[in-house]
């Protein structure tokens, strides 16, 4: 059993998949991996040209709060991530434009992904 400050990915797969589906991707395009090496802190990962998404399997609260540092330009709508499965499907939102919109920069897919999360 994992502690309950500790996000299992995993267990919020269908609902990533019908994410990815609403916006043309297929759910081989998601997957889970134990560690990510040499960036112990990072929570997830997106490989834009292979249109990969990739979430460790537990994150960690430590994990999840350096996620959403990196959203400290959003203080208002980082807010709402609080909520894990929240937390998971703007993260997932934001890989998508990543995707998508291969010359959009981190921001604006943020940006996209807080507008996105609420409408999906």
């Amino acid at each position: 059993m994992t502690e309950a400050s500790t996000i299992n990915t995993e267990e919020h797969r269908e609902e990533l998949e019908r994410v990815l589906e609403h916006y043309n991707l297929t759910p081989a395009c998601l997957s889970f991996t134990d560690s990510f090496p040499n960036e112990p802190m990072r929570a997830s990962k997106c490989q834009k040209l292979l249109s990969r998404i990739i979430f460790k399997s537990l994150i960690t609260a430590e994990e999840k709060e350096a996620a959403l540092k990196e959203l400290h330009l959003f203080p208002e709508d980082v807010k709402e991530l609080e909520d894990d499965r929240m937390f998971l499907k703007h993260t997932l939102l934001k890989y998508i434009c990543s995707i998508q919109q291969r010359w959009q920069p981190a921001y604006e897919c943020a940006k996209w992904a807080f507008y996105h999360m609420r409408r999906v």
